[in-house]
């Protein structure tokens, strides 16, 4: 019998009494499982097939001793494959004799699975055998081939299952466009799988896509696949499928083909999921389209879900523009500053507290078109900064129809949105064009950001700022050029020069760039400045403005014979040098 233990009154059992039973229990369940097995069609090639495969899965094999494993492995599962692949615990030698088989082996495996693949596809533990068939097999033809046939008139059911969602993403994402076009028409609709010679992709090996389609297709077969890949959107959302790339471009092609109307019907279903829908070029989209014919509770939500991903969005290639989107036709300023805006306005990096915390936003490509969207005062400086497709997104005034009229889905006044939006970014901005103008001259993004900062705010502290950075020393080690052989920094220069230019403010306008620049190297333009032919093009720039420009050209033609010099010497890289020579030349007649 067992001691009564003093502490809780309860006996205590004899040592090793638990371990015992624990072990005859284990040693139980295992004898039943085996017996449970021994039942299954196939149990003894079952068996010896994870024999194998435990020694097959190990990297210490050789190729001959793998080659030869997995010859044997075939030999077990040949004729069993399907019934194998459908058990749980043995769809892994199904797997191991695709991932280690041979061209020939795996083509073999294809065949015999054959119309069986799109079953498995479906299956919790069969589905893992097709993944492994479409990876292995991509570069033969024929199993290529074998695998799309079986999946033909299948892939719209697929593509909105719980499992065989995972098998439709790797095949797009795995075999060319080319061999996947009849199944990417199936989710048009059935009407479409009709077309085998790629006419719906306009005969290239580009995927078909639904503008591809509507170019060919009748009014009632555009209506019939907006209806199809609604449904299939649809079936999506509710089984949660954001995250797959295929069905993010199938969602990118639902919103530009369809109407307004439409994107605001569906738009609800998408918004509280957007984070998760930024992850490609075509979700970031579907969530800009969404946020620009959205209801206004539409528009929150997209905020909410972009709530602390807002920074990461911007510095990503593509969610970046769901931001842009955003921003650009929300009436609530106030709101999108405390959802979104604020937390651009808090350092990441708690090493360097000292550092803007808009700093990597400003010097990244993606980042800086957030600033270039709200700095810019007219369309025409504004409109430069960004590219075709960027332009395509954000398209301005997006409408919808309500009782036979365009009314817009933003009230506020695109202009006043901006203003009160770079508003709130104003302290930010001016703090970052003080702390870091040498690191914003020498970036190509950087500059654009310093340039508007400049134009928007004319912020004296900035411009003094711009002038330090210009007169900052370069140690001979450094790998940094000076600021004015800089292969960016000296166009920045002389693009903040031609705004002064420009300007047509008063001549005598002492706080402005072009003069504190001229007052700091007045008596040495040509040493600092005009050594190299890059420099040339920041005194060429500057002579062209009013406030300084007789005082400039009166310094450098004391230098008149040097300039020609330096003409003479540079013929490969004299452009500068010839453009500062003809500007001083009409002062000289």
């Amino acid at each position: 019998m067992g001691t009564k233990d003093s502490t809780n009154g309860k006996r205590k059992q004899p040592e090793g009494g638990n371990n015992e039973k624990e072990q005859s229990s284990t040693r139980q369940k295992r004898a039943m499982k085996q017996e449970r097995q021994s039942h299954r069609r196939h149990a003894d090639a079952v068996v010896e097939a994870k024999s194998i495969w435990n020694k097959l899965r190990l990297r210490t094999n050789t190729k001959e001793e793998t080659s030869a494993m997995a010859d044997n492995l075939m030999g077990l599962l040949r004729g069993k494959m399907v019934e194998v692949a459908l058990q749980h615990d043995a769809s892994r030698v199904v797997q191991a004799a695709v991932q280690f088989g041979n061209e020939k082996q795996r083509r073999e495996i294809a065949k015999e699975l054959g119309s069986k693949i799109s079953e498995l596809a479906k299956s919790q533990y069969a589905h893992f055998v097709v993944l492994k068939l479409i990876k292995y097999c991509v570069r033969d033809d024929e199993a290529v081939r074998l695998i799309v046939k079986s999946l033909k008139g299948h892939i719209s059911k697929l593509a909105v299952h719980a499992v065989g969602a995972r098998v439709v993403e790797l095949l797009f994402s795995t075999f060319p466009p080319k061999s996947t076009t009849l199944l990417k028409q199936e989710m048009y609709g059935p009407q479409f799988t009709l077309f085998t010679d790629g006419a719906l992709s306009g005969g290239t090996a580009a995927s078909p896509t639904l503008q591809s389609v509507f170019k060919t297709a009748t009014p009632s077969q555009k209506k019939s696949a907006l209806e199809h890949v609604h449904g299939l959107l649809q079936k999506g959302i509710d089984k949660g499928l954001f995250g797959f790339t295929y069905y993010q471009s199938l969602f990118c092609e639902y919103v530009i083909a369809a109407t307004p109307n439409d994107i605001r019907s569906i738009a609800p279903s998408v918004v509280d999921h957007s984070i998760h829908m930024l992850s490609t070029r075509a979700g970031a989209r579907v969530v800009a389209e969404c946020a620009a014919y959205g209801t206004v509770k539409d528009r929150k939500n997209i905020m909410r879900s972009l709530k602390g991903y807002t920074r990461s969005s911007l510095l990503h290639r593509d969610a970046y523009i769901a931001v842009l989107r955003l921003a650009d036709v929300v009436d609530d300023t106030v709101t999108l500053d405390k959802n979104v805006l604020v937390e651009l306005q808090e350092n990441p990096d708690a090493k360097n507290k000292s550092d803007s915390p808009i700093l990597d936003l400003a010097l990244s490509e993606t980042g800086s078109k957030l600033f270039l969207m709200l700095l810019p005062k007219n369309d025409e400086a504004r409109l430069k900064y960004f590219d075709p497709y960027e332009l395509e997104v954000l398209h301005s005034n997006p409408t919808i129809l309500e009782k036979g009229e365009e009314v817009p889905t933003s009230k506020k006044n695109p202009d006043t949105r901006r203003m009160e939006l770079s508003q709130h970014l104003r302290v930010s901005l001016v703090d970052l064009c003080q702390k870091h103008a040498g690191e914003l001259l020498r970036s190509t993004s950087g500059g654009k950001v310093l340039r508007e900062v400049n134009r928007a705010f004319s912020n004296a502290e900035v411009i003094k700022s711009i002038v330090k950075a210009c007169d900052e020393k370069v140690d001979d080690d450094d790998e940094k050029l000076p600021i004015f052989e800089d292969p960016v920094g000296h166009l920045v220069v002389k693009h903040l020069l031609t705004d002064d230019a420009e300007s047509g403010e008063e001549k005598e306008k002492s706080n402005s760039f072009s003069t504190l620049l001229y007052k700091k190297f007045k008596g040495k333009l040509m040493s600092s400045i005009g050594t190299s032919n890059r420099g040339a093009f920041v005194l060429t720039a500057l002579a062209k403005v009013d406030a300084v420009k007789d005082d400039v050209i009166a310094e450098l033609l004391k230098h008149k014979s040097d300039i020609k010099a330096l003409v003479d010497e540079h013929q490969s890289k004299k452009a500068g040098f010839l453009a500062l020579w003809n500007e001083i030349q009409p002062s000289t007649k």
